[in-house]
């Protein structure tokens, strides 16, 4: 193996996950909140806000269980060639704004892999060179895979380094 490029602990790999459950938590319980403790709302109001922060707790332990099933998992790793480089954009924002994702990808004869990776590493890596990408699998709720077939997004990386050519699928 070579030169490390890119290397994170399994938290910064899931950070996005936890901040998410987290946020999704404190919104359900603020909405419980409100729907107890504000008795001069209508009966249907507060009935509303109750189940729409009890949903939403709902929401968020589910993200928080297959957040912990994804973690659990152990990485794998697998050495590929870097076929492309691409910049998705995505509308992030209520006014239009947009967000970029880098994505590099790498085929075998049998599987295609996106892996989403910060924006210096995406200026890092250089196509047609060999690369170790160390990962969790997605997993999603009580551990069942769903990338079984010949497409996999990954997320959740660990390590990408320089390897040996001889080593590439």
């Amino acid at each position: 193996m070579g030169t490390v490029i890119y290397e994170a602990s399994p938290f910064q790999a899931f950070l996005g996950s936890i901040g998410t459950a987290l946020f999704l938590i404190v919104l359900g319980v603020v909405a419980i909140g409100l729907a107890v403790f504000r008795s001069k709302d209508n009966r249907f109001r507060r009935i509303s806000t109750g189940l729409a922060g009890a949903f939403l707790l709902l929401v968020s332990c589910v993200l928080a269980a297959t957040t912990i099933y994804s973690l659990s998992s152990s990485t794998q790793t697998i050495a590929l060639v870097l076929n492309d480089k691409t910049i998705a954009a995505d509308t992030c924002g209520d006014n239009g704004e947009t967000c970029n994702h880098y994505v590099l990808s790498a085929t075998t004869n049998t599987n295609a892999y996106d892996f989403d990776v910060p924006y210096d590493v995406y200026n890092t890596v250089q196509l047609n060179t060999c690369y170790q990408f160390t990962y969790y699998p997605n997993t999603g709720f009580l551990g069942l895979r769903p990338n079984t077939s010949s497409y996999h997004q990954i997320d959740n990386i660990t390590k990408i380094a320089v390897a040996d050519p001889a080593t590439c699928q």
